[in-house]
């Protein structure tokens, strides 16, 4: 069953409209202070009238900048609503996505992509910083769902830590083999807007809408 969820953040919606209620509040008092200024002071000392006119400059650039705040809160509610949307019709779609990255665990990461030609590939597997951990040869078929698996021994003999891992495929052996794209495709069974940036669930993964290539009935 497809399904959709969401969280909608309202953070910095009610933050402006908390600053313009300080700022209204202390605007009157300033304006209550200045009155009982002006109806006690000295006639032959009267107050500096630059002092409070630059006050009263300040207190306007302020809800200048509180308005655009709510101006900008409402155009990425806006945008955030039209993501939502966008995304729906995700549901149920068969996608196809970037499948080279994934997150391994304490014995080692799996791949699972399809490529679009059969024969002799060159196996690359680097970490998050780009360093080459390992590398050997695979034989796959053409169309159909390949999975590889790695014991998560790198090269180098440093630990395995949890960082993502990147499988790199190239079409043949040697110096002339050319890199291929490591896609996937499935079909879209949940929406997920709860961290704010599109993800879909395909089969037991989520991905964000970014790794996505392409799209079909």
């Amino acid at each position: 069953m497809a399904t959709t969820s969401g969280v909608s953040s309202n953070t910095a919606t009610s933050t402006t409209s908390t600053a313009g209620a300080r700022l209204s509040n202390n605007f009157d008092t300033f304006l209550q202070l200045l009155t009982t200024q002006l109806k006690n002071q000295d006639p032959t000392q009267p107050m500096d009238a630059n002092q409070f006119t630059q006050q009263l400059v300040q207190y306007s650039q302020v809800e200048q900048q509180i308005a655009t705040n709510s101006k900008l809160d409402a155009m990425a509610a806006a945008f955030s609503g039209n993501q939502t949307t966008a995304s729906l019709g995700y549901l149920g779609k068969k996608v196809t996505y970037d499948a080279s990255t994934v997150s391994p665990t304490s014995t080692g990461a799996t791949w699972t992509f399809t490529p679009t030609t059969s024969g002799e590939y060159t196996v690359r597997i680097r970490d998050s910083a780009g360093n080459l951990v390992k590398e050997t040869t695979a034989s796959l078929t053409a169309n159909q769902a390949q999975e590889y698996a790695w014991d998560g021994k790198r090269s180098d003999g440093k630990p395995l830590g949890t960082q993502p891992y990147t499988l790199e495929l190239y079409r043949g052996t040697g110096s002339t083999a050319a890199q291929v794209a490591v896609n996937h495709t499935g079909t879209v069974s949940a929406v997920d807007m709860s961290t704010g940036t599109p993800r879909v669930t395909v089969g037991t993964l989520n991905i964000p809408i970014a790794r996505l290539t392409g799209i079909s009935l």
